[in-house]
C-alpha cells in the first residue's frame, strides 16, 4: 500500500513536470508565431538604448524633472486629448484664463515624435502601445513607394503634399530597430530594409535631399563657389567658407541682399553615427559606411577657431564642400550643431574643444540659443528650448554631472508646477500669453531622464 502511494505521488509530480512543460514550450512556440520569429525570422544587434540610470534622474528629479510623472501626463494630454489615442500630437495647448481660451490641438502628427513615442513605449516595456502605434505610422504615414510622410493630420481634408523629410524618416529607422529587437516581427524586419532601401545608397551613404540655405549675394561677399584659389591641402577658415565682406555688416543693405536657394546635400546632423554602425554590423548598408559617415561629420569641424560643425553638405555626404549657415547667413545654427554634437558623443568622437565651448556657454549663462553670429562671436536668437535634451544626453555621454545638473535647472524652470494644472511635470513654452506643451520636448526629455 505504502509503494503504490508513493508510486502515485512519483507519477504525479512527473504529470505535473510534463503539463509545465508543454505549457512553456506552448508559451515559447506561440511566441515565435505571434512575432513573426517562427522558421528563420532574422535576429538584429543593436547597440543597447541609453539609460541614464538613478545618478541623472536624481539630478533631474531635484530640478523640478520627473520623469515618470512627465511620461504618464504627456500620454495623457499629447496622446489621450491632443491625439487620437494613439498617435501623439505635435503640441497640445491647455485652457486659458479666458472662457474663450479652450483647450487646443494641433492637428497635426510628426513622424519624429512618434519616432520618440514609439522609444518611450519600447523602453518602458509596453508592448501592447508601442505595437499599436508602430502599426498605426505604418498605417497612415507610409506612402506605396516605402517612403514615409513627414507629417499627417487630423483633418482627412488637409494634405501638405506628402512631404518627406531625411529627418524624420532617419528618427523613425531608429525607432524602428530598437522596437523589433524587442518586439518586432519578420514583416517589420522586411519593412527596415525598406526603409533602409529609401534613406542610404548602395554604398551606405545617405541620399541628397533638398535644403534650404542662406548666403549672401555676390556684391557683399565672395560667391560661395569661388574657391579656386585655394589648394585642396589648405586648412579651412571662415573667409574660404564666407568670403571677405565688403559691406557694412549692420546696414539694411546686408539684410536686404540676403537669399536663400535649394540644394542638394545632407544635413550633417542627419548623420546617426551609432543607427549606422548598427546598420553596418548587422548587414543591412555596405562595409566600411560607418567610417565614411564619420569622417564626413569631423571632417565638417570647423577649425580656425571656430569650435562648431557644419550645417550641411552640399552634395553627397562626402564630398567634402560644407555649408555652415542655414537660414540665416554668417551664423551657426546652434540646434542642428548640438544635436551633431550628442551624435558624436553617442560614439565617442566628439571634439574636446566643441564639448568645452558649448559647456562654457551653458555654464556661463546657464542658456542654449539657437544662433552663433560669426562677425561678433557671440550667441543670438531664441532660446533652444527643443535642444536641451540633446544636451543633457551630450553631458550623460561624456559623464559630467554638473552639465547635466545646469541643462536640468534650465530646463525644469519650463516645467509645470502648479498643482492643479493638467499638465503638472509638462515641459512648457509660453506663446501669445497660452501655454503650450510640445511632443518633441516633453517625450526627448523623457528618454533623457530615464
Amino acid at each position: 500500500m505504502q509503494r503504490k502511494e508513493i508510486a502515485g505521488v512519483g507519477i504525479g509530480k512527473i504529470v505535473t513536470g510534463a503539463i509545465i512543460v508543454a505549457l512553456a514550450l506552448g508559451v515559447t512556440i506561440f511566441y515565435l508565431f505571434y512575432t513573426g520569429r517562427f522558421g528563420g525570422g532574422s535576429k538584429l544587434k543593436i547597440t543597447s538604448p541609453a539609460r541614464v540610470g538613478y545618478d541623472y534622474s536624481h539630478l533631474a528629479a531635484d530640478n523640478n524633472i520627473v520623469s515618470d510623472y512627465l511620461f504618464g501626463r504627456t500620454k495623457k494630454l499629447i496622446v489621450g486629448k491632443g491625439g487620437d489615442g494613439i498617435l501623439a500630437a505635435t503640441s497640445y495647448t491647455i485652457a486659458g484664463r479666458l472662457v474663450t481660451q479652450e483647450a487646443e490641438n494641433s492637428g497635426v502628427y510628426g513622424l519624429s515624435d512618434q519616432a520618440l513615442l514609439l522609444k518611450c513605449y519600447v523602453r518602458a516595456g509596453d508592448r501592447a502601445n508601442a505595437v499599436a502605434l508602430k502599426e498605426e505610422v505604418v498605417k497612415r504615414f507610409r506612402l506605396p513607394d516605402g517612403t514615409y510622410r513627414a507629417f499627417i493630420y487630423s483633418d482627412p481634408e488637409r494634405s501638405d503634399g506628402n512631404v518627406v523629410s531625411m529627418s524624420a524618416s532617419i528618427d523613425w529607422l531608429d525607432a524602428m530597430m530598437e522596437y523589433y529587437v524587442s518586439y518586432g516581427s519578420d514583416v517589420d524586419y522586411k519593412e527596415i530594409r525598406t526603409i533602409v532601401g529609401n534613406i542610404f545608397d548602395s554604398e551606405g551613404k545617405i541620399v541628397t535631399e533638398k535644403i534650404s540655405v542662406a548666403k549672401y549675394v555676390d556684391s557683399l561677399y565672395v560667391s560661395l563657389e569661388d574657391t579656386s584659389i585655394y589648394d585642396a591641402d589648405d586648412e579651412g577658415s571662415m573667409e574660404q567658407l564666407y568670403g571677405t565682406i565688403t559691406g557694412d555688416a549692420d546696414s539694411l543693405e546686408v539684410e536686404n541682399n540676403e537669399i536663400t536657394e535649394d540644394i542638394e546635400g545632407v544635413l550633417l546632423s542627419n548623420i546617426n553615427l551609432r543607427l549606422i554602425r548598427d546598420l553596418e554590423n548587422n548587414g543591412l548598408i555596405a562595409e566600411g559606411a560607418y567610417e565614411k559617415a564619420l569622417a564626413a561629420v569631423k571632417n565638417g569641424f570647423a577649425g580656425a577657431g571656430y569650435s562648431f560643425y557644419a550645417y550641411a553638405t552640399s552634395g553627397a555626404m562626402d564630398c567634402g564642400d560644407y555649408i555652415y549657415s542655414g537660414q540665416s547667413t554668417g551664423t551657426i545654427d546652434i540646434i542642428q550643431n548640438v544635436k551633431t554634437m550628442k551624435n558624436l558623443a553617442e560614439v565617442g568622437e566628439l571634439d574636446s574643444s566643441s564639448f568645452a565651448e558649448f559647456k562654457g556657454q551653458v555654464m556661463n549663462t546657464g542658456r542654449i540659443y539657437t544662433e552663433f553670429l560669426i562677425l561678433t562671436g557671440n550667441y543670438s536668437g531664441r532660446e533652444a528650448l527643443s535642444a536641451y535634451s540633446d544636451g543633457m544626453m551630450i553631458a550623460y555621454y561624456l559623464g559630467d554631472t554638473d552639465l547635466y545638473n545646469k541643462l536640468s535647472d534650465t530646463l525644469g524652470k519650463r516645467v509645470a508646477t502648479k498643482s492643479t494644472s493638467p499638465a503638472l511635470y509638462m515641459v512648457f513654452r509660453e506663446e501669445n500669453d497660452r501655454y503650450v506643451f510640445y511632443a518633441r520636448e516633453n517625450l526627448s526629455t523623457r528618454l533623457a531622464t530615464s
